[in-house]
């Protein structure tokens, strides 16, 4: 039985129980992909590329005839493979477009006894609904403040609390300086930090606010949408007051776990503003093993550029907030 589906809202409520298989080949699914959605690939890539070479050069019918030679002789692998991965037989579909590959998988799978549910319009109709979403208006709450001020920790009691955060950072796998990757995992595709973030919108309401952190529009390697950013930069503020010896050993507790030698490649990436002479006191401070004055020395640095990003904001949308009756309120 292959049932369909018309909508993208209907599927992303049917995979929280359904299986969700993307039958496109890895590399396409490397690129981006339905949050939650296992690749389960029809060709690999080297066929993807010969197909469609072959489409280009001697048109569709010969396109399908060379798909179905060179998947044919998988389709006992793809079943069993399939009844291993989805033991309740129930599953989800798509491929680009919601064309051949994922028809030809809707098939061979509901021959073997699943119950498959088609995505009409594949990833592609997924990605205009991604797009949609990003140009929504959202009202944020934004949490501010000086490096090393906690926003991170704040939002995590936030959210432990069932409060809507909605955590760019997190999602980008980046804490937003030339230190942010530091035990973070890889980096998602800028299309991948896309499709997580329209999805974590989704299941909000936009009826009351979501938090967020003040954020720069670049992430480590991925662009905060112009929408989102226009709207943190534009919602009110609430800055966290912190006294400095505090963000200090915030730093410390972050980062100073790390290898020296990590650190001082991380430092290194700041040359260019912060200059040779100040580049070369904050290695010393390193090999001197001499974290709070290294870690004084990058938040001067930072603070004088938030404090210009501030500056820019309307002084009436600016809350201070003192940490300690945060804390204690959250």
């Amino acid at each position: 039985m292959i049932s369909p589906i018309n909508s993208i809202e209907a599927l992303l409520e049917l995979k929280e129980t359904i299986t969700l298989i993307d039958v496109r080949a890895p590399i396409e699914f490397e690129q981006g992909h339905i949050p939650g959605a296992i690749n389960f690939p029809i060709l690999n890539n080297e066929h993807r590329k010969e197909v469609g070479t072959c489409y280009k050069q001697n048109g569709h019918d010969a396109a399908v005839i060379l798909g179905y030679k060179l998947i044919g002789p998988q389709f006992y692998l793809l079943i069993k493979q399939a009844y291993k991965l989805v033991p309740n037989k129930k599953i989800i579909i798509h491929c680009y477009r919601g064309g051949l590959r994922s028809k030809i998988m809707a098939n061979l799978l509901s021959t073997a006894g699943f119950e498959v549910f088609l995505l009409q319009g594949g990833y592609k109709k997924y990605r205009h609904w991604v797009l949609e979403k990003l140009e929504t208006d959202y009202k944020f709450n934004v949490l501010g403040g000086y490096t090393g001020s906690g926003k991170t920790t704040i939002l995590k009691k936030l959210e432990g609390n069932n409060i809507q955060v909605l955590d760019l950072e997190g999602i980008a796998n980046h804490r937003g300086s030339a230190f942010g990757s530091l035990g973070m995992p890889t980096q998602p595709t800028n299309e991948m930090f896309e499709n997580l973030i329209a999805t974590t919108l989704h299941f909000f309401n936009n009826q009351i606010p979501i938090w967020v952190e003040d954020e720069s529009n670049i992430i480590g390697r991925c662009k905060v949408p112009t929408k989102i950013h226009e709207a943190i930069r534009n919602n009110k503020l609430y800055f966290l007051e912190v006294p400095l010896v505090q963000r200090v050993q915030n730093i410390i507790n972050d980062y100073g776990h790390f290898d020296k030698e990590l650190l001082k490649q991380s430092t290194q990436k700041l040359y260019k503003r912060l200059g040779d002479l100040r580049t070369r006191q904050a290695i010393q401070m390193l090999d001197e093993n001499n974290l709070s004055a290294w870690a004084e020395a990058m938040l001067l640095y930072y603070d004088k550029t938030y404090l210009f990003g501030v500056s820019k904001r309307n002084s009436d949308s600016i809350i201070k907030v003192d940490i300690i009756k945060l804390n204690s309120l959250i």
